[in-house]
């Protein structure tokens, strides 16, 4: 277990290198995060939390939510997500409903929240977030006996827009490996389409996960930005830690065999991808640069996401099994593999219906 107790009411995460202080109020049991040893003792002797009170009954949504993202959203789920639930209470949530005392909460009042965020022109797919940190947040409510019911049981969220992703072609791929050929752009484009690497994967690997004798590269952690701030953390999913074979592909081991030969100490712990400078990029940089190459060389618009749909779209024109992309893309199922590219296996589909369909006129 990551979580250790390392005195009575305060433990840390190795992992998510975080302390954890419980505090007992008013019969209930409540749980804090604090970045620092200091802090976290501080407020278990009474320097910071002596007169916080838990919401009651009669607080109101603002106070509710408060509550659930700090000592809820803060304690269990990852710092991405606390960040974007931040966001989307304090610019959204908060200035249209925060003021409405939690029992008087309709789901009229909430179903017109979400009309307004889409007359306000808020995709359908960012509003059904709304939707979603809405129904969990009531729904512990319901379970704390803070409410007997949640209005969110009532209400409907906008229907899905279905997601089309960008993606390039063989021959675009090679018009962009020649444009980075010999530049720090190199290696995290290669890998991302030859591998189907997310950015943060990309970010986060390190000399200690490739094995260039054996032909292997693993994913044990990813590197991302929050706010402007790095965060290390473990891949996305179970599954999205993983090993692949690169034993075939004599183009990306050059390039790694390069920056090896490149590498600035012995230590494996050090990073894969580097800039000139020889420091670590930021994932957000990356994706500017790459926007730039693409745009002095007349390509169309991607990302380095684009790029990892350009792996699945080249793998299954090749006829490579969704079983075999969905392991590759580390995802969690062929479920999720199947919805994200129903674009593309809808072509496949199409492509066996005409070959029946020969095979019929034929006789």
């Amino acid at each position: 277990m990551p979580r250790k107790t390392i005195q009575k009411n305060l433990a840390y995460d190795t992992e998510r290198q975080l302390y954890y202080a419980v505090f007992r109020q008013d019969g209930r049991r409540y749980t804090r995060t604090y970045r620092t040893r200091e802090e976290a003792q501080a407020a278990l002797e009474g320097n910071s939390c002596a007169d916080r009170r838990l919401p009651g009954k009669d607080c109101t949504l603002g106070e509710w939510l408060t509550f659930w993202l700090e000592e809820v959203v803060a304690r269990d789920r990852a710092e991405s997500t606390l960040y974007a639930y931040r966001n989307m209470a304090r610019c959204h949530v908060l200035p249209a409903l925060g003021r409405i005392p939690l029992a008087e909460l309709t789901p009229l009042r909430i179903q017109g929240y979400l009309y307004e965020k889409m007359n306000q022109g808020l995709s359908p797919n960012t509003v059904i977030k709304h939707y979603v940190m809405l129904t969990t947040a009531l729904g512990m409510a319901v379970r704390l006996e803070m409410l007997e019911r949640s209005p969110m049981e009532r209400v409907t969220p906008p229907k899905k827009k279905e997601a089309r992703f960008s993606f390039y072609s063989p021959e675009q791929l090679q018009l962009l490996f020649s444009a980075v050929s010999g530049t720090m752009m190199e290696l995290p484009v290669k890998l991302a389409a030859y591998l189907g690497l997310r950015r943060s994967e990309i970010c986060g690997l390190r000399w200690e996960n490739v094995d260039l004798e054996a032909g292997l590269l693993s994913i044990r952690e990813v590197r991302t930005e929050v706010g402007g701030s790095v965060v290390l953390k473990s891949p996305k999913t179970r599954t999205s830690a993983r090993r692949l074979g690169i034993t075939g592909l004599q183009d990306l081991q050059q390039v790694l065999r390069r920056a090896w030969e490149r590498r600035r100490s012995d230590d494996p712990k050090e990073w894969v991808v580097l800039r000139q400078d020889g420091a670590p990029p930021k994932p957000d940089q990356l994706t500017r640069d790459l926007l730039t190459v693409v745009r002095r060389q007349g390509l169309p618009k991607i990302s380095l996401h684009g790029l990892r749909h350009s792996f699945a779209s080249v793998a299954n024109s090749q006829g490579v099994p969704m079983f075999d992309i969905s392991r590759t893309l580390g995802h969690s199922s062929m479920t999720v593999t199947s919805n994200i590219y129903t674009h593309l296996f809808d072509d496949t589909e199409a492509q066996a219906l005409a070959a029946v369909a020969r095979a019929i006129e034929k006789a």
